[in-house]
């Protein structure tokens, strides 16, 4: 009964720290259950669908097969293999609204029984899949909204054949595809009707040397055993006793396929976990300030609560009921919502991922970290009111608090009253204000991180384009015809200087029957390293985390690489980063691929970065205009890179938006607590003639001084660690270059938003002096 009164009295008395206290709960835990549940039901959701629509343990992309060659039914033949289900597929390049694919589409023949999920004309839920799909129509991913700006009713048209010109389709409607479906993705699944099917390869083999296009399957493998476990040696044994060799593009184990459709949430969660810690030491910092200053103005009290019999433990258990139940509250009510935000993002990033992740809340997961974050926030709270037990009634009734407070006092002067006043009221009450200046410190690190973000994202998205290239460029430019790659560059300079500039060439190579690209550079320094090193000697090779995975090998390992001009064995040396026909590719030197590879200008492509980066759309045209045919320019872009970064931006101004929102929580949480300790100086100064206005000013200048001073050591704090910890994050999503370059500008913004937020809600939280009165001199 006793406990039961304390809890309800300390509950009245210090609701608006209790309901600060809820609110941080409230938003940590609603922002890391959403992260979790998307993360988690991402990952089971689309290794489920491609299971249930028979990706199988492995995929082989195979064109160009004898119609008398039955190239299934051998495959299926092998003891390592359980099942083998093919698709009819052409592969063709393709247009929409005037925009290339980048990468080869692949016309796949409608089966109603594969169990695709078929969207609404809104993306909002599933609509029943068709029976078949009319001829002339065609169903595209989702994700085509955000590459290319696709609505039913556009023309897609796809190149067949040189004679016969394109051939169009009308966009009937968008489908979910979990193999391919991700703008990450740059090859994507179109599904056409089967008539379509049969009269687009029959135009093709009528076609003969015009071909445009050429036919081909997709050879969905379950393994037999164990076998699913080691898709490298299933492939090798499906290479070495099939005739699948010469007809196959490329193949992806599903592993790879699951991770190339999650590299975009995985990015997300992994800054947004990052921003939770810092949000979960920002409320113990808070919740340790709360509970220390309750103990400070309950210091008599408690006291007096002593020499009525009741005993420390009493009061603290008080404290931890008190402070655990409003942390549980705001846990439990950020617990129920989780669905509801997940809902919407997931809706939202349909058209990026390609596939609408299902949210409903892993429970027993989110449920478990609660409980931990409980018995953690439990025994901190146990910790921070042990100096409880020191309180003897005698001192307490004394009003003996000399450990509660610092000695040194600064003088007022007349000129400068409303600084003078702050910095008096800093120095008496320093303990106060230790957790303004340290969560300034840890906001305004998280705030220089998130711009510096947006500065390596850029408008234009090079940050992110760059990581997923095998090196940084502004623009890439291959020639072609009598034409040298001198004109170019003249032409080049004619618009805008060069600072710097390489070459790199992307030839075919073949490792173990598997076809592969060739990253052949001049600079190997210049790759983006993972794990390892470059691959600086001629007999040294590169590969990415998908190559790795695929063909079961790692550094240190020896790969034979078969070129147009021999075969040599080449030792693994590093881990990069390219998504570049998917991950499969590697990376060498010059010298390292002549061993094997034939030489022809042809084949360079000349990267240049610029020294006005913004002119390259104006230096592509030039160039396209005065070259036509006879020159191929890239800008380090991909159709769907600019949806994946309109996510990005937003994602970065939903970390201010609650950034902001956890600088007013604890701007309130410490006002509270320092006007309820300051009444009767409040009351003081009123007598002496201040105005409540002025006595606001200079409440607002203590945090502007506070977050002033914390906001420059959180800047220089995340000038030393941010590029280092982001890219340490980025690493385990195989994005190894993050380099952020912020400018005088940004370290300047950084430190006035944090500045302007913490002064400027210190100022609207303390307009609780108005009400205070010289009355309070009068009251005991």
């Amino acid at each position: 009964m006793v406990i039961k009164k304390l809890i309800w009295s300390g509950v009245k008395k210090h609701r608006s720290t209790l309901a600060g206290i809820l609110i941080l709960s409230f938003f940590t835990i609603l922002t890391l259950g959403s992260l979790l549940t998307i993360r988690i039901n991402s990952k089971r959701y689309v290794s489920k669908e491609q299971s249930r629509i028979g990706y199988g343990d492995i995929s082989l992309w195979v064109s160009n097969v004898p119609n008398d060659y039955d190239i299934r039914a051998e495959v299926e033949e092998l003891s390592e293999v359980e099942r083998v289900t093919a698709q009819n597929i052409i592969y063709a390049n393709y247009e929409v609204n005037e925009i290339e694919s980048d990468s080869e589409g692949q016309l796949i023949m409608y089966e109603e029984d594969r169990g695709y999920h078929f969207f609404d004309d809104e993306l909002q839920t599933y609509v029943s899949a068709p029976n078949q799909i009319k001829d002339g129509e065609i169903y595209v991913p989702a994700s085509l909204i955000s590459m290319m700006n696709v609505k039913i009713g556009d023309e897609l048209s796809a190149a067949v054949t040189r004679n016969s010109g394109r051939v169009s389709f009308t966009v009937k409607g968008f489908y979910e595809d979990s193999v391919m479906g991700s703008s990450m993705i740059g090859m994507k699944g179109l599904l056409i009707s089967e008539n379509d099917y049969w009269r687009l390869s029959e135009m093709i083999q009528n076609a003969g040397i015009d071909n445009l296009a050429r036919t081909g399957q997709i050879l969905h493998i379950t393994a037999e055993g164990d076998m699913a476990k080691n898709t490298s040696q299933l492939l090798h044994a499906i290479l070495e006793h099939t005739g699948v060799s010469p007809y196959l593009e490329f193949s992806h184990s599903k592993s790879v396929m699951e991770g190339f459709m999650l590299v975009l949430q995985n990015v997300f969660s992994g800054f947004l976990l990052a921003f939770v810690i810092v949000l979960l030491v920002v409320v113990f910092i808070l919740l340790s300030h709360s509970i220390r200053a309750g103990i400070t103005s309950d210091y008599v009290n408690i006291g007096k609560l002593k020499t009525m019999g009741v005993t420390s433990r009493m009061i603290r258990i008080s404290e931890l009921v008190k402070y655990l139940g409003a942390i549980l509250i705001g846990m439990t009510v950020g617990f129920l919502l989780i669905p509801i935000v997940t809902e919407k993002i997931c809706h939202l990033t349909i058209t990026t991922t390609g596939v609408k992740v299902p949210s409903n809340v892993p429970i027993g997961i989110v449920l478990g970290i609660m409980f931990l974050l409980l018995i953690l926030f439990g025994l901190f709270i146990v910790f921070m009111t042990r100096s409880i037990v020191k309180i003897s009634p005698m001192s307490a009734i004394r009003e003996e608090q000399t450990s509660y407070h610092g000695k040194r006092v600064t003088s007022i002067h007349g000129k400068h009253l409303s600084v003078t006043i702050a910095l008096r009221q800093i120095f008496t009450g320093k303990k106060n204000y230790v957790s303004v200046l340290v969560t300034a410190i840890l906001l305004t690190f998280f705030v220089s991180t998130i711009g510096r973000m947006s500065s390596w994202l850029g408008s234009d998205g090079k940050g992110m384009m760059d990581a997923f290239n095998p090196a940084d460029h502004d623009i890439g430019v291959q020639m072609f015809g009598s034409n040298s790659d001198e004109d170019a560059k003249n032409l080049i300079l004619s618009v805008t200087g060069i600072t710097d500039s390489y070459e790199l060439a992307m030839p075919k190579v073949t490792i173990n029957g598997t076809g592969l690209t060739a990253n052949v550079i001049t600079e190997p320094e210049r790759f983006h390293i993972l794990e390892g090193r470059t691959s600086s000697g001629e007999d040294e090779i590169v590969i990415t985390e998908f190559v790795a995975s695929d063909m079961g090998v790692q550094i240190g390992d020896l790969l034979r690489v078969t070129g147009d001009r021999g075969t040599e064995t080449y030792t693994i040396v590093g881990i990069y980063s390219c998504a570049n026909d998917m991950g499969a590719n590697i990376g060498m030197n010059r010298e390292g691929y002549l061993k094997i590879g034939r030489d022809d200008r042809r084949i360079w492509c000349h990267h240049y970065f610029l020294e006005n980066p913004e002119r390259k759309y104006e230096v592509t045209n030039l160039l396209e205009q005065t070259y036509g045919g006879d020159v191929h320019v890239h800008e380090n872009t991909w159709p769907g890179l600019f949806g994946i970064i309109d996510a990005m931006h937003l994602l970065v101004i939903m970390m201010y938006l609650l950034s902001a929102i956890f600088i007013f929580v604890a701007t309130w949480l410490t006002t509270n607590r320092l006007l309820q300790e300051e009444k009767r100086n409040i009351g003081i100064y009123k007598a002496l003639g201040f105005t409540s206005r002025k006595l606001r000013i200079s409440f607002a200048i203590r945090f502007l001084i506070c977050a002033g001073v914390g906001s420059i050591f959180g800047t220089i704090l995340s000038g030393i660690l941010s590029d280092y910890l982001v890219s340490e994050v980025m690493k385990l999503e195989g994005i190894s270059n993050f380099s952020s370059n912020l400018g005088v500008i940004g370290w300047i913004l950084s430190r006035l938003i944090i500045t302007i937020f913490f002064t400027g809600f210190s100022y609207i939280t303390s307009r609780h002096i108005k009400r205070t009165g010289t009355t309070v001199l009068i009251q005991e």
